[in-house]
Parts: C-alpha cells; structure tokens; sequence
C-alpha cells in the first residue's frame, strides 16, 4: 500500500534554473513566490512544519515539448524547488537524506506540470518510499489539479 507524502503539491511550471542571468533569476523569483502561495497558510502554521528530522523529498517535472525536457538539468531544477521548501517544509538541506528528481515527458501528463513529495523519514527505508508508487501519485495529483482548473 502507497505510503503518502507528509506534504505534496503540484504547479503548472517548469522549475526555473538557479543560474545567474536576470531572466532565470526572474523566473526563480516568480517560481519562488508561486511555491510560497500554493504551500497553504495551515502547514506554515502547523506545528508539524517545518520538520526537525531527516526528509525524503522526491520532485517530478513533467514535460509538454523535447525541447523544454532536454534543455533542464535536474540538479538546477533540484536547487531551486529545495530552495523554496528550505525554512518552510524543513528547516535545513542537512535534513534531505534522500533526493529522487526525476524528469519525463509523458502522455498522462500532456503539459508541463512539477510535482514536489516530502515525507519525514520514520524508520522505513529510503527505497520502500521511492517504490511507493511515486509516479502514480504524480499523475494523481496532476488529474485532480487539472480537473479543478476546469
């Protein structure tokens, strides 16, 4: 059975690179403001949040174009989406013990759309998390954000 993610959640984007010309960084501004408004206001209020023990943190970018796909690294991708969580899901990178970034394009998945997991690691093995049924939890939430934009 499908252990769920602590905290999930899904935009509509391509994760911006951390490279330091004024467009990128623009977009990681923007991408940065998006992720703080999508986190809800109950999980930066939460007692659980951000957590004190080691994270598991899985990122999905989805792509809608072979150009987009292969013009992303994903350890950019990686720094950015870590950045945004960073202070708000956990308190610092030292607590990431296992990173899965991961990009595809895919046909359940006709746009760009990133998905982001985190789960406080409780005793389990990393690998028993990523078998969890990862992708199939991406295309879940990727459906049911599409079906309320609608």
């Amino acid at each position: 059975m499908a252990q769920p993610f602590d905290y999930k959640f899904g935009l509509t984007e391509i994760i911006p690179s951390k490279q330091l010309d004024d467009r990128e960084g623009q977009k990681v501004t923007a991408f940065r403001t998006l992720v703080e408004k999508t986190i809800t206001s109950e999980v930066l209020k939460s007692l659980t949040f951000p957590s004190k023990k080691e994270v598991f943190i899985s990122i999905m970018q989805f792509f809608a174009s072979k150009k987009e796909y292969e013009g992303r690294d994903i350890d950019n991708m990686s720094k950015t989406v870590m950045d945004c969580l960073k202070g708000k899901l956990y308190i610092d990178d030292s607590q990431v013990r296992t990173l899965l970034v991961s990009k595809k394009i895919s046909l359940k998945v006709p746009t760009n759309f990133v998905f982001v997991g985190m789960r406080e690691i409780k005793g389990e093995t990393d690998v028993g998390i990523v078998q969890d049924n990862l992708l199939e939890q991406a295309i879940t939430l990727y459906q049911t954000s599409a079906k309320v934009a609608t």
